[in-house]
């Protein structure tokens, strides 16, 4: 299977002790009254047990009994019977001699572990006497539960097997026999084994020293042909389920059917997720070797469920499970299988199911701790690392859910599936989403601690963590202590998204330098806001977004800036403070820098702030320059008002001046008019002589 398999062991303890129960009984729990009757009887036997699909094992034992009793006086004592403990499941019992001679076999009792036979011998066994015969019989398998370990069929046989003989008595043997094509696997025992040409697989025991002690379990499958397999389809709420089972074994779909249709719901409803999002799954009867020695197996990428032919409802739960439990919610092995095996427990638990399957946690697997982190790959089933690994996890998550409640799980794998960060803002209601999306161990713990508010560190430190990884604790405890002050400083704004995913990734150096920076932008940001009421105006909201959405080199740049602005716009209040001259008044005539700096104060608060930069500088300008404009302007008045004065003054001299030509050319005229000969007048003017003088002063005048 691929590397996205997720199997669940099934535990050998139970098979073992229920061998102990059964074929143990061969022999020690013979029934007080035949073992006190055979105190002096003992026997040994040499045993061949073969298999032979699908209809039974077939047992030919040759036991030779031998009395013990001794002579009382002239009293003899002797034994005529031997009576001996078969499997539960023995039919067609029959005895003869080594001659052919049919012998008495009476079944004189049958519990639900044994059955009781009295053989008659052919003669009678005085002191040191012997006798041997064959005891034949059949293992047959009459259905009943799948959870039954005795198993004989066309395409699987699980039977146990035993040596007869009285303890403590050495001689006995045994052989068991397989035909071709099986894939045989002594679960218990240590016998040897041989595979002959033909392909017979064969185990021997030896002669036993003591044969009440060989106790053995053997599983032999063969691969079953798809024309060998039934297919069954049901529907359970969402959930579009094919099942798929051996042709003789209708029992196990049957169990499967009724387990999914109590359990589905009930999983469901304790993970608190809703339905899975696959929603068709294929349940696949196995046999224990095709699985590699597990109980189930899930495959996500095919989201076909393998289970084991005993159909045990937990691991019918635990595999549909990894349903939600699987690489799409969380990523590390122990987080799927533990908490697969914990909900799986607890449905079972609900519904009353047996608990058969569930890994237990003993303090001889204990002493095969390993950190679950280190737990990537299945180990070797019966391995005492990989049963602890599978029992650690079903104890590990229960000790999570203990400590976070039912509510609190359901709110962290909400999360995990939503690919919601551990870390949101405390005062926004955007979701967040991790870069890596996927949840580890590491957001597991921040996703729990977040959720409840509890410490759950000390699970990880105890059970997950190896420790290469134990000292990241000590910083994060650090980094977070210190996070938690910055977001009590931040007050109402959300520290930057940068710090959250530099935590949600353990990544807790850059972690502590991101923190050491916003707290400086926390600082600044009063200040801000300080220098901001003194210029009579507020900090803008663009600053806390930068902070809040984009990032902290943003925030800085946005920092920057708005100090900037502010120094202009004191630098433009001073201006205007210190500009109060005459020449400063007539230097802001046509111009208002008092109504620049309100609407650069406004702008601000605003955010806009290029413009506020705009309309304060252009007041402070305004003011600075003031004075030097009032100057220039009152000197090009003072120019103006000379010239025109000296405009005036030349236009009434002008006046003055025609005014005085005007009256000479009277004079002039009265002369012309009075002189002596008023004829020269009428013939053309005065005589030239006469009027020259007075030309010429003309003249002289018009060039003034």
């Amino acid at each position: 299977m691929d590397h996205g398999v997720r199997r669940l062991r099934l535990s050998t303890a139970g098979l073992a002790l229920f061998l102990v129960a059964t074929a143990s009984l061969w022999q020690a729990a013979t029934p007080a009254g035949v073992a006190a009757s055979q105190s002096e009887l003992s026997y040994v036997s040499s045993s061949t047990w073969t298999a032979e699909p699908p209809s039974r094992v077939h047992v030919v034992a040759v036991i030779t009994a031998t009395s013990h009793t001794a002579a009382d006086g002239d009293r003899r004592y002797y034994y005529d019977r031997i009576q001996l403990t078969l499997p539960q499941w023995s039919v067609d019992i029959q005895a003869t001699t080594t001659s052919g001679v049919v012998l008495a076999a009476t079944v004189e009792s049958t519990t639900g572990s044994s059955v009781i036979v009295s053989v008659g011998l052919d003669q009678r066994l005085y002191s040191s006497e012997s006798e041997s015969f064959d005891l034949t019989f059949d293992l047959v398998d009459s259905g009943g539960s799948t959870d039954r370990n005795f198993r004989i069929g066309n395409s699987l046989m699980s039977f146990p097997v035993a040596a007869f003989g009285s303890p403590n008595t050495p001689g006995s043997s045994v052989t068991v026999e397989f035909p071709p094509y099986f894939t045989v696997t002594e679960e218990i025992g240590n016998l040897t084994r041989s595979v002959f040409g033909s392909g017979e697989v064969v185990f021997s025991s030896g002669v036993l020293e003591a044969p009440t002690q060989l106790l053995a379990w053997f599983t032999a499958v063969r691969p079953v042909a798809a024309s060998d397999m039934r297919v069954r389809y049901v529907r359970i709420g969402t959930l579009f389920v094919g099942l798929r089972y051996w042709f003789d074994d209708i029992g196990w779909a049957d169990e499967v059917e009724r387990v999914l249709r109590a359990g589905y719901p009930v999983l469901r409803d304790l993970i608190g997720l809703g339905d899975p999002t696959e929603t068709t799954l294929t349940v696949v009867e196995a046999s224990t070797e095709e699985m590699g020695g597990f109980g189930g197996s899930y495959d996500q990428s095919s989201g076909e469920v393998q289970v084991g032919y005993l159909a045990l409802p937990f691991v019918v739960l635990h595999e549909t499970a990894h349903l939600w439990f699987n690489n799409q919610l969380v990523s590390d092995r122990w987080v799927q299988e533990g908490f697969a095996s914990y909900y799986a427990q607890q449905a079972v638990n609900l519904l009353g199911f047996t608990s058969q399957g569930v890994p237990v946690l003993t303090p001889r697997l204990r002493l095969a701790a390993v950190p679950l982190n280190d737990w990537a790959t299945p180990g070797e089933p019966n391995s005492a690392l990989d049963q602890y690994l599978y029992g650690a996890t079903l104890e590990v998550a229960g000790q999570i859910a203990d400590e976070a409640g039912a509510d609190g799980l359901k709110r962290v794998w909400a999360a995990a599936r939503a690919d919601r960060s551990a870390y949101q803002p405390l005062h926004s209601a955007q979701v967040e989403s991790p870069a890596e999306p996927a949840t580890d161990w590491r957001r597991l713990l921040d996703l729990l601690e977040q959720s409840t508010g509890r410490s759950f560190e000390p699970i990880w430190r105890l059970w997950v963590m190896n420790p290469a990884q134990t000292s990241l604790l000590q910083q994060r405890d650090t980094t977070l202590a210190a996070y938690a002050t910055a977001t009590a400083t931040a007050g109402s704004w959300d520290m930057p998204p940068e710090v959250r995913r530099a935590l949600d990734t353990w990544q807790y150096g850059r972690s502590m330098a991101l923190i050491d920076q916003s707290l400086e932008i926390l600082v600044q940001r009063d200040q801000i806001a300080a220098e901001a009421a003194t210029e009579q105006t507020t900090a803008p909201a663009t600053l806390k977004t930068a902070f809040e959405h984009q990032s902290l080199s943003a925030a800085t740049a946005e920092i920057n800036l708005e100090f900037a602005v502010i120094d202009e716009l004191s630098a433009a209040r001073r201006a205007g403070t210190e500009s109060g001259s005459a020449a400063g008044v007539f230097g802001l005539l046509g111009a208002d820098p008092q109504a620049d700096l309100v609407a650069a104060r406004s702008a601000f608060a605003k955010g806009d702030l290029s413009r506020a930069m705009s309309l304060a500088t252009s007041a402070r300008t305004a003011w600075q320059s003031a004075d030097t404009a009032g100057q220039i302007r009152i000197m090009g008045s003072l120019a103006v008002l000379a010239g025109g004065l000296l405009l005036l003054a030349l236009l009434m001299w002008t006046r003055r001046d025609r005014s005085r030509r005007r009256v000479g050319e009277a004079a002039a005229a009265t002369v012309i008019a009075s002189g002596p000969t008023s004829g020269a007048t009428a013939r053309g003017g005065a005589p030239f002589g006469a009027m020259r003088p007075a030309q010429t002063t003309t003249r002289d005048e018009a060039t003034r």
